[in-house]
């Protein structure tokens, strides 16, 4: 998420954004509206019942209904479903085709993105390592899922304060793809440009994301153009230049609220945005008002309980403290040093387990 300037650790609430830039992209139906969503999602879901019937469970042919159906399930905000897709993607990918294989590798990626998005790097990491060995000879062949992979570690890195890391893996997956406009080139320079702010070059930050939502835009690519909009606003909101972030925060918004489930954790970290934008501007009441709006989408849908809604509720107390509101301050803080401890006990465990 967007936020202050920050200091280099696990899980910074103004990084939480670099996961939602990589947003996976129904490439035949990037902007369907919600109902016609939900048409698809069923029409899918019936069809993969179907194959299975006809083919058995572990058929690859079910991949080419399990990665639309996994995408969409994704947007309605249905996250732990579309997880366990990406999941079964992958088995059936191993199982038919060899754990070294492309498929195999692009499976991993997939499941490698919605960690990354639910913060969960010690999961995303080795994925995307393993498709990195797998493709290590398909360069030619596999460029944009070598650039995929590039982007996804680096948002990893960038989440966990290794920002020299980042930059120089952002930088080869926008190499790879500097002469064409597809969706993994555009979200490879999106995350370039995210690295760019938090560097402090932001000049150039801004360049490069006025460039990939002109793309975006050019490529009728509403999703994306959301992505880019939050983007440039949260380097704007680095900066303390308010007045000019508030709107591409608002306008991110209002896309992702037109083409994401209602609950969609995305769509949170774009109030998230908003709602410190109206604080900067000294706006405290609209401030509050969209923060509070930001937690209660989180604790309705997939963002309950996540590291996500403790910054939330962190940047909701200390403008509740500034309101006067000592009690209602206090118990957020509360409640997000919990969410923070538990996220940060189960990191160890799962170092351990490793």
């Amino acid at each position: 998420m967007a936020g202050a300037p920050p200091t280099p650790m696990r899980r910074l609430p103004n990084l939480f954004c670099a996961a939602a830039l990589l947003l996976p992209v129904v490439a035949a139906a990037a902007d369907l509206p919600a109902v016609l969503s939900r048409d698809t999602i069923a029409a899918l879901s019936t069809s993969l019942a179907e194959a299975e019937r006809r083919l058995g469970p572990v058929d690859p042919q079910l991949l080419a209904i399990l990665d639309p159906l996994a995408q969409l399930q994704y947007r309605a905000a249905k996250i732990d479903r579309a997880t366990e897709l990406r999941r079964r993607a992958l088995k059936i990918a191993v199982g038919a085709f060899g754990n070294e294989s492309v498929p195999a590798a692009r499976a991993m990626i997939a499941l490698a993105r919605l960690y990354i998005e639910r913060q969960r790097y010690l999961d995303a990491e080795p994925l995307l390592i393993a498709a990195g060995n797998t493709l290590r000879g398909e360069r030619h062949t596999e460029s944009e899922t070598l650039a995929d992979i590039l982007t996804g570690r680096a948002a990893i890195d960038l989440a966990e304060g290794r920002h020299k890391c980042a930059r120089k893996l952002a930088e080869e997956a926008v190499a790879i793809g500097a002469h064409d406009n597809s969706v993994t080139h555009r979200r490879a320079m999106r995350l370039l440009g995210t690295v760019l702010a938090n560097d402090g070059e932001f000049a150039t930050s801004e360049n490069t994301l006025r460039r990939v939502l002109a793309l975006d835009r050019s490529a009728n690519d509403g999703l994306g153009s959301a992505r880019s909009l939050a983007a440039l606003g949260n380097a704007y909101l680095r900066q303390k230049r308010f007045a000019e972030a508030l709107p591409l925060l608002e306008q991110a918004a209002e896309i992702d609220q037109s083409r994401l489930g209602p609950t969609h954790p995305v769509i949170a970290d774009d109030l998230y945005g908003v709602g410190l934008a109206d604080l900067g501007l000294g706006r405290s009441a609209e401030g509050r008002t969209v923060l509070r709006a930001a937690v209660d989408l989180l604790n309705r849908g997939a963002g309950r309980g996540t590291p996500a809604l403790a910054y939330v509720e962190l940047a909701l107390a200390r403008a509740d403290r500034q309101a006067g509101h000592n009690k209602e301050a206090q118990s957020r803080f509360a409640d997000a040093q919990r969410i923070l401890n538990a996220a940060a006990d189960e990191d160890r465990e799962r170092e351990r387990d490793i």
